[in-house]
């Protein structure tokens, strides 16, 4: 028997089943119901080579479970689906020893005064502030990005968006107080243009020119500034 680590492979895939269920519905899905589709599928365990073969055979990449909400509505966005939803940002797992990483942080920090100030601009809710912070996991650290409800001169009160299967005991809506220290990045996409996303810049600068539009593509941007 292979020693190979298992992935777990809907089918059928997720995304199908995202498509169909909205199409029945006739309006957008909601992040609760994204997320129920997603806990009640079918899921198969496969060696990566399998997985592939599937993959390639369906002739495109299934829907990340573990950000189901973001990468359902950038399918919605490509397949031009309307209304256009906020995605919120991916949830990730990052090595905080990276130098590159490291730096990133130390960057977000200093920036926080800008931050705020963009935040105290956004008097027409044009754009959802976004914040990076810790969660720690019996298997590691988790970075989750939160959505900003509220602001002070000291730290913000974050709404978690999407709950991956490692956080099982919060929910949609949640809310942390996380004081300025804590804070690992944060992001503002304004209508395509990135303010702040220091993390996702040094990640960025680690792939090859394809692999930076795609990521740029999945995330709505169109320039850093």
């Amino acid at each position: 028997m292979s020693d190979e680590k298992l992935l777990p492979v809907f089918i059928p895939a997720l995304i199908a089943l995202l498509v169909n269920a909205e199409d029945k519905k006739s309006t957008p899905l909601t992040p609760d119901e994204v997320l129920e589709i997603r806990d009640n599928a079918s899921v198969m365990m496969m060696e990566k080579a399998h997985a592939d073969a599937l993959a390639e055979s369906r002739g495109y990449d299934d829907i990340d479970p573990e950000n189901c909400w973001y990468e359902w509505q950038m399918c919605r966005r490509e397949m031009g689906r309307k209304p256009d939803l906020d995605p919120g940002a991916k949830i990730t797992m990052t090595n905080s020893n990276d130098v590159s990483m490291q730096q990133a942080f130390a960057d977000a920090q200093q920036s926080l005064p800008h931050f705020r100030k963009l935040i105290h601009s956004n008097t027409d809710k044009e754009f959802f502030p976004l914040i990076k912070t810790k969660f720690a996991l019996a298997n590691g650290n988790m970075f989750v990005w939160l959505r900003v409800v509220e602001s002070s001169d000291t730290g913000f009160t974050g709404e978690l968006f999407e709950v991956p299967a490692e956080l099982r005991d919060y929910e949609v809506g949640d809310t942390f107080n996380v004081e300025d220290a804590a804070i690992i990045d944060w992001m503002i996409n304004h209508g395509g243009a990135m303010h702040g996303g220091h993390t996702i810049r040094a990640h960025r600068a680690t792939l090859n020119s394809e692999e930076q539009a795609k990521l740029d593509t999945h995330l709505g941007v169109s320039r850093y500034l």
